[in-house]
């Protein structure tokens, strides 16, 4: 039985995912696929600032960093139909928010007020020393939560986080907006 919806934060909460930012932003994330997932990976896992993170993409899109501050503004937004969606579920569900994420990064983009309201539980990979898909970033959420794998609907917009999710035996669904989200959940908590 589903006890507990858990989020990802970047292209589902938070813009359309990291790709489509840094495109936006007049990079080309095919051709520079190999330097994301090296900085983001850092990121990640909290080997480098926020701030050192963001003076790199900048300086490598030959822009300043207010530029690409601007820009990340401009197109990291909040989805607040979907946190007031999330929120919603709360009266049934256990929430959690779990990213692929530096130190702090959640509060700027999301707010404090956001996460307090909607989530029981957030699960920071920079502060957890862990980035999906590894299985144990999964499983640790879950125990926040109180609660085993098959009891949580994990949902994501990266299709192989989802599958990692589902390995360890959670609810898996793949973010393409917040009514494919509601279908796709009530099939989920229906089984």
């Amino acid at each position: 039985m589903v006890k507990a919806v858990i989020v990802d934060c970047f292209g589902v909460i938070v813009g359309k995912g990291f790709e489509n930012t840094f495109a936006r932003a007049g990079g080309n994330p095919k051709q520079d696929k190999s330097f994301i997932e090296t900085m983001l990976q850092k990121s990640n896992l909290g080997l480098i600032t926020e701030q050192n993170f963001n003076s790199v993409m900048a300086k490598h899109l030959g822009q300043t960093k207010q530029q690409w501050q601007n820009k990340l503004s401009s197109v990291e937004t909040a989805n607040t139909d979907l946190l007031n969606y999330i929120l919603s579920l709360r009266k049934d569900y256990k929430t959690a928010l779990l990213s692929n994420s530096n130190k702090g990064v959640l509060e700027s983009k999301i707010g404090q007020a956001w996460l307090d309201k909607c989530f029981d539980e957030v699960v920071c990979s920079a502060e957890v020393g862990l980035v999906k898909p590894d299985p144990k970033i999964y499983r640790l959420t879950a125990a926040r939560l109180g609660l085993q794998p098959n009891e949580c609907v994990f949902v994501d917009d990266h299709q192989s986080f989802v599958d990692a999710a589902e390995q360890i035996g959670m609810h898996g669904i793949v973010y393409e907006g917040l009514d494919q989200l509601k279908q796709s959940l009530s099939c989920a908590i229906n089984r």
